[in-house]
């Protein structure tokens, strides 16, 4: 685990690089000047390590790595009643510097409402971005020349206060989004609704993430400790629902190669791993299932967990990021390996037996 000094609420994984597993986190202090730290796993330790210290003008809200090119990011940031969100650059560090100002790219301007996340653009390299706050969604093109961003176009949730957003990989003009207890996704060619699922929790929508695999699937997670599993096309019960946490679930996430494994972590300072197949498409009601989806519950936090980051480049690892600075690295247990990869699994036995053995 690494301990940061100053306290942190967002972790991202570099997903342009497919060579390392490798973070980076933002800082949130009120006091002192913020950062940017830039974590690798060793190549011969397998522990995490730093590997770059870049200060922020602000209080880091939210971090989101381009899927195209390493050193560039997104940040959502506040400080003083004021708030923003921009591109950044990862300058070159000069030998011997102890931290390196980041390159301000773009500025994503005219946010009335504190803003909540940015969103990349999921498929290729693409010069779009979408920002949401509290009320609106905007969509942004970003200009390579460093012309300021200029807007595409936007949306309000109406009396709905949103939380956070998806960008679909499936289909590019759709963006899901946490509206209060419900789930909303929007038509980005209209700047309109084009699907929802009504009181998707009992309290607000917390976070959600679309499945990799399956273009109506999506996972979302509430103040009502719940995670849950969404079909689109049938939004009057979820798939599944996972009732593995105390308090409120603030982030959950699919792992991009293995549709089946979801990580959550919230408030209760607990990380779930979570082993969730599809569903069986032709097959009777009475196929084997497992009895309990819940792999294992990580502990190592002492306080709420606002970050969660799969590896870009090893699906087996994973990261945490607690309130309190404290960054801890996870991997998926072997037994867990050797069933995915054998693709099926076919017992009723649960799946806690065989972390025991």
């Amino acid at each position: 685990m690494i301990i940061f000094v100053l306290q942190a609420r967002c972790i991202a994984a570099v997903v342009a690089d497919t060579q390392r597993t490798r973070f980076l986190v933002g800082t949130l202090s009120l006091r002192e000047e913020n950062e940017i730290h830039l974590l690798q796993i060793g190549d011969k330790t397998g522990a995490l390590a730093f590997d770059g210290l870049y200060t922020h003008p602000s209080e880091i809200w939210g971090l989101s790595a381009c899927p195209f090119d390493v050193s560039i990011l997104s940040t959502v940031y506040a400080s003083a009643g004021e708030f923003g969100a921009a591109i950044w650059k990862l300058p070159e560090r000069a030998r011997g510097a102890a931290n390196t100002p980041l390159q301000k790219l773009a500025s994503l301007d005219g946010h009335t409402q504190r803003i909540k996340c940015t969103l990349w653009f999921p498929k290729g390299k693409h010069h779009q971005i979408v920002s949401i706050d509290a009320e609106n969604l905007y969509v942004w093109d970003l200009d390579p020349s460093g012309k300021p961003a200029k807007e595409l176009g936007r949306v309000s949730s109406g009396l709905q206060q949103m939380a956070g957003g998806c960008w679909s990989p499936h289909d590019v003009y759709i963006v899901a989004t946490a509206c209060g207890t419900s789930l909303k996704c929007w038509d980005l060619r209209t700047m309109k609704e084009a699907s929802t699922v009504d009181q998707a929790h009992a309290g607000q929508v917390r976070d959600l993430d679309y499945n990799p695999k399956r273009q109506h699937t999506i996972v979302t997670s509430g103040d009502d400790s719940k995670v849950r599993v969404w079909d689109l096309r049938m939004s009057g019960m979820p798939l599944s629902e996972l009732p593995g946490h105390a308090h409120w679930t603030l982030r959950v996430q699919y792992n991009r190669r293995y549709e089946e494994l979801i990580l959550s972590a919230g408030t209760d300072a607990m990380v779930n791993l979570w082993y969730v197949p599809p569903p069986a498409e032709g097959k009777s009601k009475s196929s084997p299932k497992i009895s309990d989806p819940l792999v294992r519950s990580h502990h190592e936090h002492e306080d709420s967990i606002y970050g969660i980051a799969w590896s870009a480049r090893d699906p087996w690892v994973f990261a945490s990021l607690s309130y309190d600075g404290n960054v801890s690295l996870s991997f998926v247990q072997s037994f867990l390996r050797n069933i995915l990869l054998s693709l099926r699994f076919t017992s009723t036995t649960s799946l806690k037996q065989f972390a025991k053995s």
